[in-house]
């Protein structure tokens, strides 16, 4: 710094902070005598004795034993107020990790509440578990699901399509591939060939006026839908039916997933069992 164009010598003290240390240092009591000062003076009296009557050497000693005790006593204190200190600090630092442990198992908590709630599912009655987790509910892409939906919505006299997923390619030289329409008593009411699609595979459409097989036309109602095809050295055939299929996306509405089904749309919470495609 400069006063009038004239440097100032630069303050150490002040620089390196000594001045305040001394400033904060506490100070002693003018009154109070410390050890140092009581060993001065008793060197005095020793120095200004009477030598024709020089004090005793049992009263030396007991001084000397009382000004040892004294320092005794004077040190322990200030390692008692060492170890209070430390003791003082430890008790914070404890607090502290307390406090941390408490902030750490709050966050564990809520974070474990989150993933239970992301991961949330739904339970059928065949006690499979269907996740709903959006980030799961994508993994079902490409299985074949088995879902709750096993009919049509028939109106009399009108036409009607609908869609069958076959897992392999329809083959007439495994069998006659045959659609067979059911009514609501289990009763087979129409059965169509369908060796036309001989070599097709994965979803195919069909349609059907839904008469009987003598032309009549039934009522409206639900029917059943399963088609055999491609029959197996155990003598059974392989069957597609409705509400069967490979998922092709997920759909989400108002943040509900539904699977893609071909053109059918179906809730997740209507599926009843996932597994892997056929290689």
């Amino acid at each position: 710094m400069t006063t009038d164009g004239i440097k100032q010598p630069i303050d150490l003290n002040e620089v390196t902070g000594y001045n305040k240390a001394q400033s904060e240092k506490p100070k002693k009591n003018p009154n109070e005598l410390d050890n140092d000062a009581f060993m001065k003076l008793f060197l005095e009296q020793l120095k200004n004795q009477d030598p024709t009557s020089p004090m005793e050497t049992d009263k030396i000693i007991t001084q000397t034993a009382q000004l040892t005790q004294v320092e005794m006593q004077e040190q322990t204190k200030q390692t008692m107020i060492e170890v209070a200190d430390a003791m003082k600090s430890t008790q914070a630092t404890n607090e502290e990790l307390r406090s941390f442990q408490n902030d750490m198992k709050t966050t564990l908590e809520a974070l474990l509440a989150s993933i239970n709630k992301s991961s949330e599912s739904l339970v059928d009655n065949n006690s499979n578990v269907l996740t709903s987790s959006p980030y799961n509910s994508i993994n079902m892409i490409g299985k074949i699901v088995e879902t709750k939906i096993n009919g049509l919505n028939v109106e009399e006299g009108k036409d009607i399509d609908f869609e069958l997923y076959f897992d392999e390619n329809i083959d007439i030289s495994k069998g006659r591939p045959t659609i067979m329409i059911f009514n609501e008593n289990k009763e087979l009411v129409r059965e169509f060939d369908i060796s036309a699609y001989n070599g097709m595979g994965g979803y195919l459409r069909f349609s059907w006026d839904s008469r009987d097989n003598l032309g009549n036309a039934l009522p409206s109602g639900a029917y059943n839908v399963i088609a055999n095809y491609n029959q197996n050295l155990d003598g059974n055939f392989n069957v597609a039916r409705l509400g069967r299929g490979e998922v092709q996306s997920i759909i989400f509405n108002d943040g509900k997933p539904h699977l893609r089904l071909g053109e059918l749309i179906v809730p997740l919470e209507d599926a009843l069992e996932f597994y892997a495609k056929k290689q």
